[in-house]
């Protein structure tokens, strides 16, 4: 009995401060300086705030005749109050079609990324970040790509946005980007960073592009490309599909939009290491 007391009297101390362990995360590229991004700079606020009606009751009528006729004109006026002539229903907010979002940190591999070697390339979740490294010197990418949820279908919306942050290494150039509408590797459309300058759009379709849309050719950018940090963005709005970097529509937008072959979402990468934060989908303005 003296032991068991004895343990909880170290115990208490810890429970009280509210204090929990904290597990140490080691990177093979934890000299990456990590980005910090809260839900406030790109998540919309959906929240909407009902107002409640309040019915003001009528005054008391006067008492200026008979019994009988005071006790009808007081029943008149309840009935006025329960069945206002003037007064509109009202409507609950929820009838105002939602804005549903995907909401990617990195925190941990609940949504089920691809990890470890892989074709060449060492796939690691750390730091709240998504890393791609290349091991084997050759052209080919790697890729990796995770499957929506049912209710966040990118072909059953007029309005979507995807988004994610993309950083190089300051030795690296840039050679990756963003996939959606993934159904597996040959089939998924893509938007690559290259380098400082250009851009390449894709639609792959069985394995091949599409002639006379979205080729994969790099054409120029002109706009603003960081050589560490980048934000990539595709938004649909009706019938065309834009790509904006950092904000700004690049040259090769927009594009019709075709339906996808698949609903997934990821990254492809031909450097020699990426990283990729805080992804983003949002269906609904």
């Amino acid at each position: 009995m003296r032991y068991l007391l004895f343990y909880f009297s170290l115990l208490l101390p810890g429970l009280a401060s509210g204090q929990t362990p904290k597990a140490t995360v080691t990177s093979s590229a934890s000299e990456w300086t990590t980005l910090t991004i809260t839900a406030t700079d790109t998540v919309a606020n959906t929240t909407a705030k009902t107002k409640t009606t309040r019915t003001t009751r009528p005054k008391s009528a006067t008492a200026t005749a008979a019994t009988s006729k005071t006790t009808t004109a007081v029943t008149d006026a309840r009935s006025a109050v329960k069945r206002p002539a003037t007064v509109p229903s009202v409507r609950p907010a929820m009838a105002k079609p939602a804005v549903r979002t995907f909401l990617e940190t990195f925190a941990d591999n609940h949504n089920g990324w691809l990890t470890g070697k892989r074709n060449g390339f060492d796939l690691e979740i750390a730091k709240d970040s998504y890393y791609i490294r290349k091991q084997k010197s050759d052209n080919r990418p790697g890729r990796t790509y995770i499957k929506l949820p049912d209710d966040l279908n990118l072909n059953r919306a007029d309005t979507f946005t995807v988004s994610v942050e993309m950083i190089i290494p300051p030795t690296v150039e840039a050679d990756g980007g963003l996939l959606i509408g993934v159904k597996d590797t040959s089939n998924y459309c893509q938007f690559r960073v290259i380098g400082t300058s250009k851009v390449a759009l894709y639609t792959r379709v069985n394995g091949v592009a599409q002639p006379n849309y979205m080729m994969g050719k790099p054409t120029a950018a002109k706009v603003a490309i960081s050589s560490t940090r980048n934000t990539l963005t595709i938004r649909r709005t009706g019938e065309q599909l834009h790509f904006f970097l950092n904000g700004k529509e690049v040259e090769d937008s927009p594009h019709p939009y075709r339906p996808f072959k698949g609903n997934g979402v990821g990254f492809i990468n031909f450097a020699e290491a990426v990283k990729f934060q805080y992804l983003t989908v949002q269906l609904g303005k």
